[in-house]
């Protein structure tokens, strides 16, 4: 039995959640701060706070592979007290999702465009997430956990099926923004799968459709 930690029941963390609850080999257990809307009754559900290392060390007791979808905001304090939990309770298996830009020295005009076009996003709420998630990612970069971060692009909130492409994270990003449908597909073989998954970055987007 493989016993698997989300924290974070957002969009990505409950269809993650959904695709591996089903199977037989695991158990799921989630940290949120509050409790679900949703239907998650088939794991175990916990209420805390993932930036306290003790709410976090009481809910990785036990667990064997982790994958946490918070930090929108304040990326580094959920990096720092996860990364700290972790090492006191002795897992090391980590997969941590951010943002795809977090490499690039600057975020290029095309990207500035298409936040905001798609999304709505200004400059400096683009600026600032980005250099959030590079916090974050840095923190988990020094720790000495066998982590992989899952550097996504833009997120589409729709189901439709995309096919998708995961790269080393040494080269530029060859697709677009990616469904969160098909990406908790992924997510959900990683976590299944660990072991197939040694790289510690990877770079994830979508074909166009076009």
């Amino acid at each position: 039995m493989m016993n698997v930690l989300i924290i974070g029941t957002g969009k990505l963390g409950y269809e993650v959640y959904r695709r591996v609850a089903v199977m037989p080999e695991c158990h799921v257990t989630l940290l949120d701060h509050h409790r679900h809307e949703h239907d998650v009754s088939l794991a175990t559900q916990l209420i805390g706070d993932a930036t306290s290392v003790e709410d976090l060390k009481r809910a990785l007791v036990g667990i064997d592979v982790v994958f946490s979808t918070v930090g929108i905001t304040q990326a580094e304090t959920f990096a720092t007290a996860l990364v700290q939990a972790m090492d006191e309770v002795g897992v090391k298996r980590l997969l941590w999702t951010t943002q795809f830009q977090i490499n690039a020295d600057q975020i290029s005009e095309a990207m500035y465009d298409l936040a905001n076009r798609e999304f709505g996003f200004s400059r400096e709420v683009e600026t600032n997430y980005v250099a959030g998630q590079k916090a974050g990612a840095a923190v988990i970069k020094a720790s000495d956990l066998a982590y992989t971060l899952l550097e996504c692009h833009f997120f589409k909130y729709t189901d439709e099926a995309d096919k998708l492409i995961v790269e080393s994270a040494d080269n530029a990003v060859s697709g677009g923004p990616l469904s969160i449908f098909s990406l908790a597909t992924l997510i959900a073989d990683m976590v299944l799968h660990n072991q197939d998954y040694p790289q510690r970055e990877l770079v994830i987007s979508a074909r166009s459709q076009v």
